[in-house]
C-alpha cells in the first residue's frame, strides 16, 4: 500500500486479516479467492459460502492494490523526481574520449556509463528493460569517430506495444552523442626481398646501368580507419645519398586511398620512372639500378595520424657469370728462365655476365681470389716426372662485380719442346709439320694419336707435338680437317680434270690426282666434274664422299704415281727413340690448280688477266610479258670456262627456264636452288679455248615480268654464291661483267643488292657494301636482336657499288647486330657479328 510519509516504502501483500465470517452450528465457511494482480497492482476477490449448497449463503470481498508512484521519466534534465539517471554526461557537453577501440566507447567505460534506476523505482510494480543501439560515423570534421547512442527504457507494466491508444507512458528514449579522438597512428610494416624476390638483372640501354626488378610493398593497420580509407604515399632515395629533390628523396608517389583508386583515381604526384605503375602509391615494385636504396612509406588515417616505415633495399645481380674455358691451353716455358706465368684469364673462352662487362670480370684459379696466375718452372716438370709435357687440372673461376662466382674445369698443358727442362722420366715424343706440296703450312689441322686403334691424345697443328709418350710402342698419327669445301675450287679445276680425262693435258702429280677424285671411286671421271660443279653452283655445300682435306705422310713413296689411291692417310710411328718425326702433305680435295688457302679457310684470291664482258639488250617489258634475255659477248675470245652468280629482281621477274645457244649449255650448267630468291648460278667449261662473235647468242634465260620494268635494271652479275670469274685457254682468271645495250650505248647493269659486311666477325671496323641500280638516297639502320635501333646512317647513294665504314664504337654493343638498307622501293637486311 502507499505510505505518504515514505514515497519509496514497499509492502508485502498481506491478506486474510482484514475481514472474517461467522456462522452458527459450528459450520465452517468455504472461501474462494480470485487474484487479479499484474505488476504488483490490481484486485483480489474473496467469496465466502455456507451450507451443503454453500452458495445458498455467500458474501464477497474485493481488495484493491494501487501503485501510487509508478515508474516515471520526465525528460527534463536532472529532474529529481525522475526514476532514472542517464549517466555522467547527462544533458552535458558532448564528451570526447581518447582511443578508437570498442572498449573505449563501451558503456562500461566509466567516462560514459549506463543509465541507472533510482528513487527505489525498481519495485514490484515495475518491469523495466534497458537497451541501446549505436550508429558510427567515421572521418568526421571534429573527431575521428562519432557515435550516436540511443538508449531505450521500457516499463512493461505500463507499455503495451499493441495498444493503439498508447498514451506515451512506459517507453522512453534518450540520445547520447560520443566523440572518439584517435591519437594513434596506423601501424605500418615494410621490408625488402633478397634475391628470391628479384628477377634477372640486365643492362638498361637508356642509362647503361645494370638494373633488376624488385618487389616493394608494405602493409598497414589502423584501429579506427578502415583499410581502404587509409591514405598512402612513398618516397625513394636512390643510392641512399639524401640528395633527392623531394626533401632528400629522388622519387615520390602519392597520396591516395584504396577506395579512391577503386573509383578510378590516380596519385596526383607520380614521380617514379622506375616503378611498374607510377600512379600506384601502394606498390613501389619496379626495375631499379643495382645498389642500396631507401624507401619510406607514409600511411595517414582519418584523424591525420601518420604512420611511417622506412627501410633500405638492395637491388642485386643475383645471377652467376657464365664461364667458358679453353680446352687444353698449350704454352712453352721461357728458355732463359725455365719458368712461365700462366694467367687464369688466358684460359677464358668468352666467359660473360648479364651485367658486368667482359673486361671487368675477374679470373682466378681454384676459388682463390689471390691466385690470378700460376708460375710453372722446370722443378714442376721434374717433381711430376713429366718429361716434356706437364698437364695440370685446374678450375678457372669467374667473378662479376656483384661478387657472384662460377667456374669451369680445364687443363693447362705446358710443353717443353725445346728441352729447356731436364726430363723427369723416360719418355719420348712425336712431332711433325703439315704442309701442301707448295710448302704452305696447313692451319689448323686436328691431330689424333692412337694406340692399338684407341684414341690417346688430341691436338692441333701445324706444327704438332705429342709428348710424354711411352717408348718402344707403335703409335698412329691421324690428321683431320673438314672445313670450307669450296676453298680453292673453281670451274678452272673442272677444265683441268676435263683435259686430263680427254688426254689433252695429263695430271701427273699423284697428290693432285688424289685431289681430283672427289667421289672416292679411285678413278677420275666426268662424275668428279659433276660433283665439283654442284659445289660451285651452290647445289651442294660439301663433297658427299670425301672431307675437304686429306693427308699423306711425307715418307710415303708411291709405287705407281699414276694410281695413288692406296696411299695411306695416317702415319705409323714406332717410338724406339727419344724423338720421332711424322710430317704430312695436305691435299685440298677438288683443287687441281693449287690456289686453295692452306692457312685460312675461304676462297683464294686470283690475279685478273682482263675481263669477260657479257651483254644483254635492255628493253622495257610490261607486266605479264614473257621475255627472253639473250646473253652475248663482244670479247668472248679463246675462253675455256666461266662461272658467276646471276642476280635478278625476284619481285619484278619470274624465272621460266634456260635455252642453249652457241655454248650448248644444259641444265647441269645452272644452279636453280635459290631461284626464288632471285639467284641463278652458272658454270661452263670447254676442253679448248672457244671464241664467238658479238652477235652470237651464247645462252638464253627466259623470264616473265610481274610488273613493268627495264631489263637492264633488273639483272646483274656478282659473286654472292658462285665467284664471278672466267678463264682463258691457259686458265688465267678474268673478271666477269654484265652490261646492257641501250640506244645510247652499252651500260653496266646493276640491281639493288646488300652485300655481307667485310670482315665478319669484326672487333674494330667493318665495311658494308651495297649496289644501287640508280643514284638514290639510302638509309642504313643498325639494330640489335631486340629490335632496338643502335645507329642510323643517311647516305647519298650513287649508281653501282657504294660502301660505308662501320666502327664498333658507333654501335655500343657486341654479339649479333642486324643492318637494314632502305633505298627507293627496295629493302634488304643482313646480320653481322661484333666481338671483343
Amino acid at each position: 500500500m502507499f505510505d505518504t510519509a515514505h514515497w519509496d516504502r514497499k509492502y508485502e501483500l498481506v491478506w486474510g486479516q482484514d475481514g472474517y465470517a461467522l456462522s452458527t452450528c459450528a459450520v465452517a465457511p468455504e472461501i474462494d479467492a480470485r487474484n487479479n494482480i499484474h505488476c504488483g497492482q490490481g484486485s483480489i476477490t474473496r467469496t465466502f459460502g455456507f451450507g451443503t449448497a454453500w452458495r445458498n449463503i455467500t458474501a464477497s470481498q474485493t481488495i484493491y492494490i494501487v501503485d501510487c508512484d509508478p515508474f516515471w521519466i520526465s525528460g527534463v534534465c536532472f529532474d529529481i523526481l525522475d526514476d532514472i539517471t542517464w549517466g555522467p554526461n547527462e544533458c552535458s557537453v558532448v564528451p570526447t574520449i581518447p582511443g578508437c577501440g570498442p572498449r573505449d566507447w563501451s558503456p562500461d567505460n566509466p567516462a560514459l556509463g549506463r543509465p541507472k534506476v533510482v528513487n527505489g523505482a525498481d519495485d514490484n510494480c515495475a518491469l523495466i528493460a534497458i537497451e541501446y543501439k549505436d550508429e558510427r560515423f567515421t572521418v568526421e570534421p571534429d573527431a575521428c569517430l562519432k557515435i550516436i547512442r540511443t538508449w531505450t527504457v521500457i516499463d512493461w507494466c505500463q507499455y503495451d506495444p499493441t495498444d493503439l491508444c498508447w498514451n506515451g507512458l512506459g517507453r522512453w528514449e534518450y540520445t547520447e552523442i560520443i566523440k572518439v579522438a584517435d591519437t594513434d597512428a596506423p601501424v605500418v610494416s615494410c621490408g625488402a626481398p633478397d634475391c628470391s624476390g628479384q628477377g634477372l638483372a640486365t643492362i638498361d640501354a637508356r642509362t647503361g646501368l645494370c638494373v633488376n626488378h624488385i618487389t616493394l610493398t608494405a602493409s598497414a593497420f589502423d584501429s579506427c580507419s578502415p583499410v581502404d580509407w587509409l591514405k598512402w604515399e612513398y618516397k625513394i632515395d636512390i643510392w641512399n645519398d639524401g640528395k633527392g629533390i623531394h626533401g632528400g628523396y629522388d622519387y615520390r608517389v602519392g597520396s591516395l586511398t584504396q577506395k579512391e583508386r577503386a573509383a578510378g583515381d590516380t596519385a596526383l604526384v607520380n614521380h617514379n620512372d622506375y616503378a611498374d605503375d607510377r600512379f600506384n602509391p601502394f606498390d613501389a615494385s619496379g626495375t631499379y639500378p643495382l645498389g642500396i636504396h631507401k624507401i619510406k612509406w607514409f600511411v595517414e588515417d582519418g584523424c591525420g595520424n601518420v604512420g611511417v616505415c622506412e627501410t633500405l633495399f638492395e637491388v642485386k645481380d643475383c645471377k652467376k657469370p657464365t664461364p667458358y674455358c679453353l680446352t687444353g691451353i698449350i704454352t712453352v716455358p721461357m728458355p732463359a728462365t725455365g719458368c712461365i706465368d700462366i694467367w687464369a684469364v688466358d684460359l677464358n673462352l668468352g666467359s660473360f655476365d648479364n651485367c658486368t662487362p667482359k673486361d671487368k670480370l675477374k679470373f682466378y684459379f681454384n676459388g682463390d681470389k689471390t691466385a690470378t696466375s700460376r708460375t710453372i718452372c722446370c722443378e714442376d716438370f721434374v717433381a711430376a716426372g713429366a718429361g716434356d709435357e706437364l698437364i695440370l687440372d685446374v678450375e678457372m673461376w669467374v667473378e662479376d662485380e656483384e661478387g657472384n662466382t662460377d667456374f669451369c674445369k680445364t687443363q693447362i698443358i705446358i710443353q717443353d719442346v725445346n728441352d729447356v727442362c731436364p726430363n723427369g722420366g723416360s719418355f719420348g715424343k712425336i712431332t711433325g709439320a703439315i704442309k701442301t706440296i707448295k710448302n704452305e703450312e696447313a692451319k689448323s689441322v686436328n691431330m689424333e694419336l692412337l694406340k692399338n686403334g684407341q684414341m690417346m691424345k688430341q691436338g692441333t697443328g701445324s706444327p704438332y707435338a705429342f709428348l710424354n709418350l711411352a717408348k718402344d710402342v707403335e703409335y698412329t698419327v691421324k690428321p683431320n680437317r673438314n672445313d670450307d669445301h669450296l676453298n680453292g675450287v673453281t670451274t678452272a679445276d673442272i677444265v683441268k680434270i676435263q683435259k686430263h680425262i680427254l688426254g689433252q693435258e695429263a695430271i701427273t702429280s699423284p697428290y693432285l690426282l688424289i685431289a681430283a677424285d672427289v667421289n672416292a671411286t679411285n678413278t677420275i671421271t666426268a662424275a668428279d666434274m659433276s660433283e665439283i660443279r654442284k659445289l660451285i653452283l651452290g647445289v651442294t655445300s660439301e663433297f658427299k664422299s670425301v672431307k675437304s682435306w686429306t693427308f699423306v705422310p711425307n715418307s710415303y713413296v708411291f709405287a705407281d704415281p699414276t694410281t695413288p689411291w692406296s696411299a695411306p692417310r695416317t702415319a705409323n710411328v714406332m717410338l724406339n727413340a727419344a724423338s720421332k718425326t711424322a710430317d704430312f702433305y695436305a691435299i685440298k680435295m677438288g683443287d687441281i690448280n693449287e690456289n686453295a688457302r692452306a692457312g685460312v679457310a675461304g676462297a683464294a684470291t686470283t690475279r685478273s688477266a682482263g675481263t669477260l664482258n657479257f651483254e644483254i639488250n635492255d628493253k622495257a617489258v610490261q607486266a605479264g610479258e614473257t621475255y627472253k634475255v639473250s646473253f652475248k659477248s663482244s670479247d668472248f675470245n679463246n675462253i675455256s670456262g666461266y662461272q658467276f652468280t646471276m642476280k635478278f629482281d625476284a619481285s619484278a621477274l619470274t624465272f621460266e627456264g634456260v635455252e642453249a645457244g652457241s655454248l650448248k649449255t644444259t641444265e647441269g650448267n645452272f644452279g636453280l636452288s635459290r631461284v626464288s630468291n632471285g639467284i641463278i648460278t652458272t658454270s661452263w667449261n670447254s676442253n679448248k679455248g672457244e671464241s664467238y662473235g658479238a652477235e652470237e647468242v651464247l645462252f638464253t634465260v627466259v623470264f616473265k615480268a610481274n610488273k613493268s620494268i627495264n631489263i637492264g635494271s633488273a639483272i646483274a652479275i656478282n659473286s654472292e654464291v658462285t665467284t664471278a670469274e672466267a678463264y682463258d685457254v691457259s686458265l688465267n682468271a678474268k673478271n666477269v661483267k654484265l652490261s646492257a645495250r641501250t640506244n645510247t650505248g652499252v651500260v653496266e647493269t646493276a640491281v639493288f643488292e646488300l652485300f655481307q659486311n667485310e670482315p665478319n666477325p669484326f672487333n674494330k671496323q667493318t665495311v658494308v657494301s651495297f649496289n644501287l641500280p640508280t643514284a638514290a638516297a639510302a638509309t642504313l639502320t643498325m639494330y640489335d636482336v631486340t629490335g632496338k635501333v643502335l645507329r642510323v646512317y643517311e647516305i647519298e647513294g650513287v649508281k653501282g657499288v657504294n660502301t660505308k665504314v662501320i666502327n664498333k664504337s658507333d654501335l655500343n654493343g657486341n654479339g649479333v647486330i642486324y643492318y637494314q638498307l632502305d633505298a627507293a622501293n627496295f629493302t634488304a637486311t643482313k646480320r653481322m657479328v661484333v666481338i671483343d
